[in-house]
């Protein structure tokens, strides 16, 4: 694949690329997680890496910051892969001042553009909870479900940093995305 197909849009660093000192990941394909059934999956996945991460970093409000965002990033995997066969990958990682959230997934290479003009704007947005109220408003007025405030929120509310890694190929897309989360010494998120 040539360098051209490859965008790379805010901090993103490849998991291979850092030295952790604990990670934990899962593989599945697409079709396993129904779309009808994304709900439930998604919070019982989210809720397991919450929990097994709460109890090895010992930090008190990792827990829902945790569940909430692989919960967000496996809910956009899930509802915007397109192959059933590709895998859905999610990694966390760890280091001592930094948990880092990998979500990869497949997306149609004909939505690879207008993906890569929300991110940007996400990314250069000055004031997130002017960004929130615009999407919503947006939403509410085309009458869309797909208001795209939940990375907003996550950056927002949970002070996540987001990046991306975007490989186009002729018929699919894939995206990875990258959560980090600063964690202070035991006990508190930074």
């Amino acid at each position: 694949m040539s360098e051209s197909d490859v965008t790379i849009l805010g901090n993103f660093v490849e998991p291979e690329a850092v030295s952790f000192e604990g990670s934990l990941s899962f593989n599945i394909k697409a079709a396993y997680i129904e779309k009808k059934k994304l709900w439930k999956s998604k919070d019982i996945t989210a809720e397991f890496l919450g929990n097994f991460w709460k109890a090895i970093l010992d930090i008190e409000n990792i827990r829902p910051t945790i569940h909430f965002v692989c919960a967000e990033l496996m809910e956009n995997a899930v509802y915007h892969s397109i192959k059933s066969d590709y895998l859905i990958r999610i990694q966390l990682c760890f280091k001592s001042d930094e948990l880092m959230i990998y979500v990869q997934n497949s997306i149609d290479t004909g939505k690879a553009e207008d993906l890569k003009t929300f991110i940007r704007s996400l990314l250069e947005a000055e004031d997130l909870k002017k960004l929130f109220v615009q999407r919503m408003k947006a939403a509410k007025k085309s009458g869309s479900k797909k208001s795209q405030v939940g990375l907003i929120t996550i950056m927002k509310d949970r002070g996540a940093r987001l990046s991306w890694k975007i490989e186009q190929e002729s018929e699919i897309t894939s995206v990875m995305t990258l959560a980090r989360i600063r964690l202070k010494e035991k006990g508190n998120l930074k």
